[in-house]
């Protein structure tokens, strides 16, 4: 019996000896991943925008689909090399450039190799627990391989010029090959009735495979050859319609299985594998496989192509967690849930941004267009999903802990509106009334530590400088219950958060105490305060005003055509007062950092102020006021920076809109001179006093009259302006008289 024994814990032994070596040669190749060598991205946006094709580097000529990686694995980064283009027209052009790291700004490695980490580590777990199970060992050797090719990513992609570096290359080739052949044996394994194939009908075509691109891989890379380069490049037809056949294979077992099977949780797991393979395998087969089979352009990058596999650890996670595959009784703490949760969204969000530069290529160009849209799609699209998905992983696992995570949400939430520690602790108690009905509970501050005897209880509340506030007591459940794991888990963590909001309530009122204490006669703290006031204003009355009038629209009492009309009109020129406000801000912080920037272009003057006119077209309107344009016959062009000169003329068109209260006439005109160029803006508002005139381009500013007249504004307009004009080489003047109105000059010198 002891012989047997010692027998059968050879191959247990040498299993996961195999794992560990291969693991570590997994994080050596990942190592490898930085080295990677790349185009330099000048040839790839020749490429791909001017649509030039490469067809020599130094002296190989490029002619199939990879023969540059085949030269770029023979090179160091940094290298210069010799890049030859062929334009539209036919001519070859010459580029001499350094050769460049490929996974520059890419996160691809990085979430390859989480993935690839917690198959293995899901694998290993499931391997210690049932090494006697043949689809536990199956299951095993199925996430070595899977892992392996997914975390070196490509057979050339760690390759150097050592020779160690081939090991992780030939692991990947091995692994590539064999992972569709386990992953067949491990759904033969679900059959009730077992077809009648034998290994070597399932791993023969594998280890061949493997073993023709194993030779034909080292002697295209020792010798080096690039024609054996493209004969084993060639095999990838022929090895792709294998990986197709086998993992399609594997579907349609699973699917007969599931349908041969009466117990429900069999089913189960059955079914959740098959979901893991589906969302996992199907866009990796049909949007990257299938289309390089049948030799057109995938639809999804080599690099991208393989992040949905995160679907499979997460799906087989839930048919051992909740399902008991293999009879195996696994507690996974959520936090490990969540982590795979969180590489899924990362995937789904790279998803959206790839998707969007696809959409949007032919309309962008630059792209920082393609990271907005893909951010954007991902707010709107990822965001609610997650939600959805954590809730359903809570209920489905943590079902205790699902409600008491939503006591700690429900709790923070209420919390960040209390500003007294009464009615903070008011609000706790009544939290944890809410989840834990108990007899009694208490809050007990000071040194007056509650009696243990007299409560069931207690947890000490501690402050972040590690000051003790006192203590939490409580009694015993009406249920008449123990306190179960999750309820002190509940209890602590909300101790936990409410010490935190002990803390901010006690520094918000030494904040406060402060504040009242300081000094009135600081100017500069006086008007921060007043900054500070004035852009809560003027957010909160904008925001007001668009959400009434939508409530009003949504609500379906308007009829009229000619008032909904109204109320739309009046809802854009709210929008457009608050995005002009926050692009103020916003110019303003980036004035005061030094970091604004200006595209100085040659532009049509004309252009610029009937655009910076055309902003304020219903506000005139809805307004009464009379808007005049002089502007030359002849067209008037600078080098500037439109949008920031028209930002410059909205403010200053704005503020004679503010400040004309009696007679509503402005008047904007252009007028090329000899020196140089001036647009006015002239209105018959209240006019500016002389002795204030200088001190207006000041940042937070405002003349008294102004602020009586209209209290909107927080003193940025006219500082933005005289920036505008300075970085023009240009000037601003104004000319004022109290009571008829003012006129301010851009004066742009001619270049």
């Amino acid at each position: 019996m002891g012989e047997t024994a010692g027998l059968k814990k050879v191959p247990f032994i040498f299993s996961l000896l195999a794992g560990l070596m291969i693991g570590i040669v997994l994080i050596f190749g990942f190592s490898l991943l930085r080295d990677r060598r790349g185009l330099p991205e000048k040839i790839k946006r020749e490429i791909e925008i001017d649509r030039t094709r490469l067809v020599r580097i130094d002296d190989v000529e490029i002619r199939a689909e990879r023969d540059e990686e085949f030269v770029l694995a023979r090179k160091e980064i940094g290298e210069p090399a010799a890049f030859y283009l062929r334009t539209l027209d036919g001519k070859i052009e010459k580029r001499v450039l350094p050769v460049a790291p490929y996974y520059a700004g890419m996160a691809f490695p990085i979430i390859y190799l989480v993935i690839g980490l917690s198959c293995l580590a899901l694998g290993a777990a499931i391997f210690w627990l049932k090494s006697a199970d043949l689809k536990a060992r199956l299951f095993y050797w199925l996430n070595l391989a899977f892992a392996s090719a997914l975390i070196i990513s490509g057979d050339n992609y760690c390759l150097g010029r050592a020779w160690p570096t081939f090991i992780p290359c030939l692991v990947f080739i091995l692994a590539y090959a064999l992972a569709p052949a386990f992953l067949l044996h491990f759904s033969l394994a679900f059959s009730r009735r077992p077809f009648k194939l034998s290994r070597l009908i399932v791993y023969g075509p594998a280890i061949f495979i493997a073993s023709v691109q194993v030779s034909s891989f080292l002697y295209a890379y020792l010798k080096p050859s690039i024609e054996m380069v493209r004969f084993y490049n060639g095999q990838y037809y022929i090895f792709r319609l294998y990986v197709i056949l086998y993992l399609l294979l594997a579907v349609i077992l699973l699917s007969l299985s599931y349908r041969k099977t009466r117990e429900e949780e069999e089913r189960a797991q059955i079914k959740w594998i098959f979901y893991g393979l589906t969302v996992g395998l199907l866009p990796y087969l049909f949007l990257y496989m299938l289309p390089s089979v049948l030799k057109l352009k995938p639809v999804l990058s080599e690099e991208f192509s393989p992040v949905f596999f995160i679907a499979i650890p997460l799906a087989f996670a839930i048919a051992i967690i909740k399902y008991k595959l293999m009879h195996i009784e696994l507690v996974i703490n959520r936090s490990l849930v969540y982590s795979m949760l969180t590489v899924f969204t990362v995937c789904v969000y790279l998803f959206f941004v790839q998707v969007s530069q696809k959409l949007f290529s032919k309309v962008f160009v630059q792209e920082g267009a393609f990271s907005v849209i893909g951010v954007f799609l991902a707010a709107v699209a990822f965001r609610p999903a997650q939600k959805k998905i954590q809730d359903f992983v809570d209920r489905a696992f943590f079902r205790q802990r699902y409600d008491y995570r939503r006591t700690i949400l429900a709790f923070n939430e209420k919390a960040q509106n209390i500003f007294s520690q009464d009615e903070l602790l008011d609000c706790f108690t009544a939290e944890i009334e809410k989840a834990i009905p108990l007899e009694n509970l208490a809050v007990v501050a000071g040194e007056d530590f509650p009696d243990k005897e007299a409560s069931e209880m207690t947890i000490p509340l501690k402050l972040s400088s590690g000051e003790s506030y006192g203590a939490l007591a409580l009694g015993k459940k009406k249920s008449g219950g123990r306190f179960s794991r999750e309820d002190i888990e509940l209890l602590r963590t909300m101790a936990g958060e409410l010490a935190v909001n002990l803390d901010r309530i006690r520094l918000q009122e030494e904040v406060i105490y402060e504040r009242a204490s300081r000094e009135k006669s600081d100017e500069l703290n006086r008007l921060k305060t007043e900054f500070i006031s004035t852009v809560s204003h003027e957010l909160r009355t904008p925001m007001s005003s668009i959400q009434g009038l939508a409530e009003i629209l949504q609500s379906g009492k308007i009829k009229s055509k000619e008032q909904r009309e109204k109320y739309l009109n009046l809802m854009a020129s709210e929008s457009g007062r608050l995005s002009r406000f926050l692009h103020n801000v916003l110019d303003f912080g980036r004035i005061e950092q030094q970091a604004k920037k200006y595209n100085f272009q040659k532009t049509l003057i004309h252009d610029v102020i009937q655009e910076a006119a055309e902003v304020f077209g219903h506000v005139l309107e809805s307004q009464g006021f009379e808007l005049t344009m002089r502007l030359p016959e002849h067209p008037v062009t600078l080098d500037i920076d439109a949008d920031a000169v028209k930002q410059a003329l909205i403010n200053l068109i704005d503020n004679a809109l503010k400040y004309s209260t009696d007679k509503k006439v402005i008047d904007l005109e252009l007028v090329d001179k000899e020196k140089g160029i001036e647009i006015l803006v002239r209105d018959q508002g209240i006019g500016i006093p002389p002795e204030e005139q200088k001190k207006i381009f000041d940042k937070f500013y405002r003349a008294a009259e102004a602020s009586r007249v209209c209290p909107k504004g927080a003193g940025l307009g006219l500082k933005i302006v005289k920036h505008i004009m300075q970085a023009h080489g240009g000037d601003v003047l104004v000319e004022s008289e109290i009571g008829r109105g003012s006129a301010f000059r851009l004066i742009f010198p001619k270049r």
